[in-house]
C-alpha cells in the first residue's frame, strides 16, 4: 500500500445544477480513495459545498449516491403546507422543501452518527453568512430582497453590482470536532444538534429560498452562548455571500488565524464549479484568487490541485428535475474516472 499525504477538500457552492456535477466526481473520487485508504480527513464547503463536505464526513460515497438519486423526488408534504417564513417567491418554497427532505433523508441518525465517529484528524467545516443591520433593527423581508438583488447581480462587472452597505456580513464557520480553545464569535461548535440546520443555512439565498435561519436554530440557550447579544438582531444564510473559497481568508484574517492552522493538511483538492476554473473568495465575485501568488505556489509544489467541470453543465442552480441531475450527475462521474487516471492526479498523489 503506498503512502499518501494528509489531504483537505474544499467543496464550492454552485446550487443543485453544479452541485450534482460535483457529486459525481467526489463519488468517483471518494471510492477511489477509501479503496485505497487515503480517505479526506478534512473537508470544508459552504452552500452545496457544505452539503457535499458533509457528504465526505460520513466516509463513504454511498452517502454521496444516496442523496442524488432521491433529489427532486416527489415531496411527502404539499407546497400549500409550507410555512410562510418558508416560502420563496417561486414555488411557494418548492426548492426549499427539496432541501430540507433531502437533508432528512440522506444524514438519517445512523449516517450522522459517522460525521461524529471521533475518527482521530478528522474534520468538518460549514461556512455560513450572518447578516445584521448596522442601525441595530431586525432584518426584514426588504432587507432580504436587497440580498436576493445582490445575488443575481453578482456576475456582473464590479461598477454595476448591487453591493447594499447598511449591513455587518460576516462568515460563521461551524466546526466539528472543535476543540473549545478555539470557540469564538465567528468559528462555533458543529454538532448533533445543529447538523441539519446548518447545512440548510448555509444554502439558504434569501426570497428564491425563502426566510433565512434565526441564531436560536442554530445555537445553544443564550445563557450557554457568550456571543448571543452580538447575534440578538442577525440572521444567518448562505455561506457562499461571506466565504465561498477560504484560503486567502485564512491567511490574512486574524479571526480564522486558528481554526485554518487546526485545519491544514499536507495537500487539498479544491473542487471548483466555475466551468473555467475561477476561484472566487465570495459570490459577490469580488476578489479572484487563482492569480494570489500563495495559491499559484501551492499549485507549481503540488500542494493544491483544482478541479473543475470540463464540460458545460447542463443543470440549473435551482434545478429539481431528477432526470436532468443525473445527468449532470454522471457527467461529473465520468469526469471523475477520467481524472483518476490521469498524470496530474498521479503526480498530485506523488504516485
Amino acid at each position: 500500500m503506498a503512502s499518501f499525504p494528509t489531504i483537505s477538500w474544499i467543496l464550492d457552492s454552485g446550487g443543485a445544477g453544479r452541485g450534482a456535477w460535483q457529486g459525481g466526481v467526489i463519488h468517483q473520487l471518494m471510492h477511489w480513495m477509501r479503496l485505497h485508504e487515503t480517505y479526506p480527513l478534512i473537508s470544508m464547503g459552504a452552500s452545496a459545498g457544505a452539503y457535499a463536505a458533509a457528504d465526505v464526513a460520513t466516509e463513504t460515497e454511498v452517502t454521496v449516491m444516496r442523496g442524488w438519486t432521491r433529489w427532486g423526488a416527489r415531496l411527502e408534504n404539499p407546497a400549500c403546507a409550507i410555512p410562510r417564513e418558508h416560502r420563496s417567491f417561486w414555488g411557494l418554497g418548492e426548492f426549499r422543501l427539496h432541501l430540507r427532505e433531502s437533508i432528512r433523508y440522506v444524514m438519517e441518525p445512523k449516517t450522522v452518527e459517522t460525521v461524529f465517529n471521533n475518527r482521530p484528524g478528522k474534520k468538518l467545516l460549514l461556512f455560513t453568512t450572518r447578516i445584521k443591520r448596522k442601525d441595530g433593527r431586525k432584518i426584514s423581508a426588504r432587507d432580504l430582497f436587497k440580498y436576493f438583488l445582490k445575488s443575481t447581480t453578482r456576475k456582473l462587472p464590479v461598477p454595476v453590482k448591487y453591493l447594499p452597505r447598511d449591513f455587518e456580513e460576516d462568515p460563521v464557520i461551524f466546526a466539528a470536532p472543535l476543540p473549545s480553545h478555539l470557540h469564538s464569535e465567528f468559528v462555533r461548535p458543529l454538532t448533533s444538534w445543529n447538523y441539519h440546520r446548518v447545512i440548510e443555512a448555509s444554502c439558504l439565498v434569501p426570497v428564491a429560498m425563502g426566510w433565512p435561519l434565526q441564531p436560536d436554530e442554530l445555537l445553544p440557550a443564550a445563557d450557554h452562548d457568550p456571543w448571543a447579544a452580538q447575534d440578538k438582531t442577525a440572521v444567518f444564510l448562505d455561506g457562499g455571500f461571506s466565504l465561498k473559497m477560504p484560503m486567502a481568508r485564512f491567511e490574512e484574517d486574524a479571526r480564522f488565524h486558528e481554526v485554518s492552522r487546526w485545519a491544514k493538511a499536507d495537500k487539498t483538492m479544491i473542487f471548483c464549479c466555475d466551468p473555467k476554473g475561477q476561484l472566487w473568495e465570495t459570490s459577490s465575485r469580488l476578489r479572484l484568487l487563482n492569480d494570489n501568488p500563495a495559491i499559484r505556489e501551492a499549485i507549481c509544489n503540488k500542494e493544491l490541485l483544482v478541479i473543475h467541470p470540463d464540460h458545460v453543465v447542463e443543470a440549473g442552480f435551482l434545478c429539481h428535475d431528477n432526470h436532468t441531475v443525473m445527468r449532470t450527475f454522471q457527467r461529473g462521474q465520468a469526469q471523475g474516472d477520467h481524472l483518476l487516471k490521469s498524470d496530474l492526479f498521479q503526480r498530485f498523489l506523488g504516485l
